[in-house]
């Protein structure tokens, strides 16, 4: 079982945002309402903001609620799990498991922090002024809850391009093999690069065409296999002995047989031919797919400017343009000769 934890610089984002909102919060409104200070600075970053909000004005009421009954603690876990959903808003790649993990260790975190935060705020208090100290319970409090949330990261079970790759490599020879690699690493680093609130189905449009890049690789080798130079070599000599035989042929009845012969086997050097040429078709077209992962990497590490919606939606475009092409490609099969 392969667990991985996907999208570190996202993670750290909401880790930064989360402990800044909760700070700022707690540095006007007492502690309870960090975490909904948390959950707004969240809500604000790029994305679907309006689902997000909506989600917060949750956490928020639940703060509120937490204010109103000091005594009660599941306002703490209310808000706690309003933010991780707040943060699941954002994950829209997230599995429910995922997501009901998320929520109960948030609610929980939150349970925790009621218990300790308040007091370790006011032992800190003693050294700092009161205001600092509520600042950093505050920011613990948004830290807290976004760690609690990190399963919304967690993915179990093989990387299928990763493992996909795995299973061809000792069929692929040196050039495709290179090819392959490229495609894959292609695909790793668009994926590392792609921005938070990055629409959800770029990274299954990625994944689908590093796929098909590797399906052409494991193409071109059966086609390869099947088409080798040597192939092409002993069916020569054989059809040149053919012809001989027949031409030295004193019976006419051999000499036909000798002349049908040859002429099999220059039918399955025709065949041949027509598998080098579909092996040819299958490579152009996995250099061009490679080339199409490689330039979706880099138009993503470009992108940090104000037009990164507009770029997106572009990229998306010519990536769905790639994957309708892969999915309709009908000219990189062989057809098999006629038998007469």
């Amino acid at each position: 079982m392969d667990v991985r934890f996907d999208d570190h610089a996202a993670f750290q984002r909401a880790a930064a945002w989360a402990a800044l909102g909760g700070a700022a919060l707690a540095a006007v409104a007492p502690l309870p309402v960090a975490a909904a200070g948390a959950a707004i600075a969240i809500a604000f970053r790029p994305g679907a903001r309006r689902r997000r909000l909506v989600v917060a004005s949750g956490c928020a009421a639940a703060a509120g609620a937490a204010l109103a009954l000091p005594a009660a603690v599941w306002p703490w876990a209310l808000s706690g799990a309003f933010f991780a959903l707040v943060l699941a808003s954002a994950r829209a790649e997230a599995p429910a498991s995922a997501r009901a993990v998320a929520v109960a260790l948030c609610a929980a975190i939150a349970v925790v922090a009621a218990h300790t935060l308040p007091a370790a705020a006011l032992a800190l208090s003693q050294a700092l002024p009161r205001a600092l100290a509520d600042v950093a319970a505050g920011g613990a409090l948004g830290l807290w809850l976004s760690l609690a949330a990190a399963p919304l990261h967690i993915s179990m079970g093989a990387d299928p391009v990763e493992g996909r790759l795995s299973a061809l490599r000792p069929s692929l020879n040196a050039e495709l093999r290179a090819l392959a690699e490229r495609a894959a690493a292609a695909r790793r680093g668009a994926t590392h690069e792609l921005p938070a609130g990055a629409r959800a189905d770029l990274r299954g449009l990625l994944d689908s065409l590093a796929l098909a890049a590797l399906d052409l690789a494991s193409r071109a080798s059966e086609l390869g296999r099947a088409a080798p130079a040597s192939l092409e070599n002993d069916l020569k000599a054989r059809n040149a002995a053919l012809a001989k035989n027949a031409a030295a042929a004193d019976d006419e009845r051999a000499r036909q047989s000798y002349l049908r012969a040859a002429e099999a086997l220059e039918g399955q050097l025709e065949h041949l031919r027509r598998v080098r040429r579909a092996r040819e078709r299958v490579l152009a077209r996995l250099h061009e797919e490679v080339a199409n992962l490689e330039r979706a990497r880099f138009s993503l590490t470009l992108l940090h400017g104000g037009d990164d919606a507009v770029e997106l939606d572009l990229l998306h475009e010519r990536l769905q343009h790639g994957a309708v092409a892969c999915e309709s490609e009908e000219d990189l099969t062989v057809s098999r000769p006629v038998l007469t």
